[in-house]
């Protein structure tokens, strides 16, 4: 992929930001309908383009206890922090980082370890039992993480809205945030 020359964000990104109930905020339908969209994000962008790629920005275990907050909480030592950028033919359309619980023995929650360059959406979406138990939107426009990372595309500068969605997988919670990039479908 293309990145301009200036500094390079730093892993993991802070998604710092004024999380809200989607019922509180006033967006264009077009933003609203991708904000809410119930099923795999992953599914709906691949519909909408000839080629889907994603790119594995960063993946690593951090201390559990700097990634609880209001709605997510885990019973770990340690979450998987993965970083992506999910692209539809050839342009970043969206920025994507989940908190995956590191449980000591597999059957203690689905082994997510090993996606590489597969999206989470086509793993955690085949399970019958996945369940969203919360979504919230936020405004990214004053974020400096998501700007520096907007500019290493060498994408132009807009508003940014994203999504927090706090999954139930077979007992075990993953919070997944992912926030739409200028060009994205969701402004269009």
């Amino acid at each position: 992929m293309i990145y301009s020359s200036g500094p390079l964000p730093t892993y993991p990104l802070s998604l710092q930001a004024q999380w809200q109930d989607v019922e509180r905020v006033f967006l264009s339908a077009q933003l609203l309908d991708w904000l809410v969209e119930p099923n795999s994000l992953t599914r709906r962008l691949k519909s909408f383009s000839q080629q889907f790629a994603v790119e594995v920005l960063s993946e690593r275990l951090v201390d559990a206890a700097a990634y609880q907050g209001d709605i997510f909480t885990c019973d770990t030592q340690q979450v998987r922090v993965r970083e992506v950028i999910l692209f539809c033919d050839n342009h970043p359309m969206v920025y994507a980082q989940s908190w995956i619980p590191c449980y000591e023995r597999a059957e203690q929650g689905v082994d997510l370890t090993h996606l590489g360059a597969r999206p989470l959406g086509e793993v955690i979406f085949q399970d019958p039992q996945l369940s969203r138990q919360q979504l919230q939107v936020a405004d990214f426009s004053a974020n400096a993480d998501l700007q520096a990372l907007t500019q290493s595309f060498n994408l132009p500068n807009q508003p940014l809205w994203g999504r927090r969605s706090r999954f139930n997988l077979t007992g075990q919670q993953i919070m997944v945030c992912e926030v739409f990039l200028p060009g994205a479908y969701a402004y269009l």
